[in-house]
């Protein structure tokens, strides 16, 4: 099978594969635009290096965002509910997936239906003003995030993953309502805009898991993280170099566990180019 100018599963040394989050990384925060990344886009589809997409948005809304940014690499969702390879690149299933549509998928998340139920009873217990984005029409889904309608439908289809808001937030609210998931073997992770309500597998250990399937395939890998938020934190100790896109200030203390962590002068998806083409020229022999 051939991905970009390499044949898949020949060993090569390294074999580059980026790991993104969208939403104020690859995508502009507000606009949702990727033109500010278009250069180190277009170098890495040149170059046949992956770009798995890594992010809180549902299958469905990953359905149209792939084909709008031209890729055709697997993708992870719902905060490493799930993963997915398209048929088109992948026709042979890897190891453990399903058949869904045109897409193989790995499932790691709970149910969406059982986090939905969970929610309500958190929200009960930590005495909590909640409401799920799975409980709001279209038309608000749209006036919160800036997403188009359609897009919009495409965000509530979730599979694996409860994003939610607290009213009237505070430290304390956040507190009860991680501890009351805790108890139910739930994690809660946040995002640009909204908590989400998860199983214990996050981008972090999805990542892992992809990882270890483009090694058995035979790649010698070496892997970057680009995120911009706190539930990027797990994706970004995974891989083998990290870059931060957002504000420094959301680091906190966290930052002694990266090591290697380069935080972009840029924000967003200019510091999603400056972050990819620094790496494909110390690694990819760009000159």
């Amino acid at each position: 099978m051939v991905t970009g100018s390499k044949t898949f599963g020949e060993k090569t040394s390294p074999f580059l594969v980026i790991f993104s989050d969208l939403d104020g990384t690859l995508l502009d925060e507000q606009t949702y635009s990727w033109k500010d990344a278009e250069q180190a886009l277009n170098e890495c589809k040149r170059r046949g290096v992956p770009i798995v997409l890594v992010t809180s948005k549902t299958r469905a809304e990953l359905e149209v965002i792939s084909v709008q940014l031209g890729l055709d690499d697997p993708y992870i969702t719902e905060n490493g509910g799930g993963v997915f390879f398209p048929k088109t690149k992948f026709p042979i299933a890897p190891p453990g997936a399903e058949s869904v549509d045109s897409l193989w998928r790995w499932s790691l998340g709970v149910p969406h239906r059982a986090l939905r139920s969970a929610l309500r009873e958190i929200a009960d217990e930590a005495h909590c003003n909640i409401i799920g984005l799975s409980d709001m029409r279209p038309e608000e889904i749209a006036s919160l995030t800036g997403l188009d309608l359609e897009l919009a439908r495409r965000a509530a289809k979730r599979e694996f993953d409860a994003p939610f808001l607290i009213y009237d937030e505070d430290k304390e609210q956040e507190f009860r309502v991680s501890k009351a998931a805790q108890e139910r073997g739930l994690m809660v992770s946040k995002g640009g805009r909204f908590f989400h309500l998860h199983g214990k597998s996050d981008k972090g250990t999805a990542t892992k898991k992809l990882i270890i399937w483009y090694r058995n395939m035979g790649q010698d890998i070496l892997s970057l993280g680009i995120g911009d938020s706190e539930n990027d934190f797990p994706m970004l100790q995974a891989v083998d170099q990290a870059v931060f896109v957002g504000d420094p200030a959301k680091l906190g203390n966290v930052g002694i566990q990266f090591p290697r962590l380069i935080i972009t002068k840029q924000r967003g998806p200019k510091g999603w180019n400056e972050g990819v083409m620094n790496f494909l020229k110390t690694q990819g022999g760009i000159h």
